[in-house]
């Protein structure tokens, strides 16, 4: 890349158009129906509130108004404020929240059908009035307790047919009063209508962005797995690599300093390499030192099961087995059957001085000793290690808790 050229940036979702219809592939429209309810949820609860104290409100005021318009509209306005109390709970509860947009389709067509029968039955100067129940319920749905966009305008246009007939059928119409609402319903219902498609398509295309995130955020922490695991594990052998046994290990004792919940009761650490190695590549090449290299440390690593139990190469045919939560007795059995299954691989060896076949020497080191951190604990086990290769090879020594260096029979 040159000076002058700019990285290409990770697309964000903002570049995916829409088609004006805003539909979606079906799995990632559910996806979006549980994404759109649970930004209403938000602000649902507080909605309803708002429109009952509305109602309360109205109910005054046409108290004040007459005795004959409260006598009349008393018992709808009632019923509205019971419907908004049941979604005003539906909103507050998690269970219920898929009931969201149906009940307030309903409380919305509740209310202009409220506005309807009273601007219809109320005889009044101002009983056309109730009619604007009707745009009202239209902002409900589109501005204050937002539903989906096609769920809004169908429940509209319903809406809008009923109030037109029953205008119709008003039978003391006055002068242009019909058509006077009939134009301000429209231009309040087609703006909150209009408002409702631009914010479903900004919301859509939020999602989408967040949607194309999430899978880079994914494909991210894939890439840095691996990566991680490229740069921690010993590649021909699959055990992890020097650099990742001492990052373990060390982390391993941190947890025990700070008396971690997850820290281990002790931590035990074997130390074994193959004896006269040298002499096998010597004898049979390096490729077949490698195929060596492989057979060896499968063992090890049959035999480790807890998850935090590691094998480790540390160089050339050095290996590392690091145990948590077994006792020392319990290590050095797994040490000794270690070295037995070895041997009986039954790799040739007609190099070494001490046997016909491939066999370890194995130093084990335990927490509960000397050792105050993870290098340490690898000096002790290292310490081992040469005394076992000096008593004869093939065998397994052991560091005690008091320093001393001990073979096992």
């Amino acid at each position: 890349m040159t000076a002058t050229q700019s990285p290409n940036p990770l697309p964000t979702g903002s570049d995916i158009s829409l088609p004006w219809h805003l539909r979606l592939p079906k799995a990632l429209e559910k996806d979006f129906r549980l994404y759109f309810r649970a930004s209403v949820a938000k602000v649902a609860p507080g909605a309803f509130l708002l429109i009952g104290v509305l109602l309360a409100c109205a109910m005054l005021v046409e108290s004040l108004v007459g005795a004959e318009i409260i006598a009349s509209s008393w018992r709808p306005r009632l019923f509205t404020l019971m419907l908004t109390g049941g979604c005003l709970l539906l909103a507050r509860n998690l269970r219920w929240r898929e009931w969201l947009h149906p009940a307030t389709l309903t409380l919305g067509i509740t209310i202009a059908l409220t506005g309807n029968y009273l601007g219809y039955t109320v005889d009044h100067p101002l009983a056309y009035t109730f009619y604007l129940h009707t745009p009202m319920a239209v902002i409900m749905i589109c501005t204050l307790i937002r539903v989906p966009f096609y769920q809004a305008l169908g429940c509209s246009l319903a809406m809008l047919i009923v109030l037109c007939a029953t205008m119709l059928l008003d039978p003391t119409p006055v002068a242009f009063e019909p058509l006077t609402l009939m134009l301000v319903t429209l231009a309040f219902s087609s703006m909150s209508l209009f408002g409702q498609y631009v914010y479903e398509r900004l919301l859509r295309q939020h999602f989408l962005s967040e949607h194309v995130l999430f899978q880079h955020r994914d494909e991210l922490h894939s890439a840095n797995l691996i990566l991680e695991n490229q740069a921690t594990v010993d590649g021909m052998t699959g055990c992890i690599n020097r650099r990742g046994m001492e990052s373990r290990l060390n982390h391993l004792y941190h947890l025990l300093k700070q008396q971690s919940p997850e820290a281990p009761e002790r931590v035990t650490l074997m130390l074994f390499d193959i004896d006269f190695f040298k002499q096998y590549n010597d004898t049979y090449g390096h490729p077949a030192g490698d195929e060596c290299l492989k057979k060896v440390s499968s063992v090890p690593l049959s035999m480790v099961q807890a998850e935090k139990d590691f094998v480790a190469r540390y160089g050339g045919e050095e290996f590392v087995i690091v145990l948590t939560d077994s006792s020392f007795n319990d290590a050095l059995v797994f040490a000794e059957r270690m070295r037995n299954r070895v041997e009986q691989l039954g790799l040739p060896h007609s190099g070494s001085r001490i046997s016909q076949v491939v066999t370890i020497s194995v130093g084990v080191a335990c927490s509960d000793g000397q050792a105050d951190n993870g290098a340490e604990l690898l000096k002790l086990a290292d310490e081992a290690l040469y005394q076992a290769k000096g008593a004869g090879r093939n065998r397994v020594a052991l560091m005690s808790n008091q320093g001393l260096v001990e073979m096992l029979n």
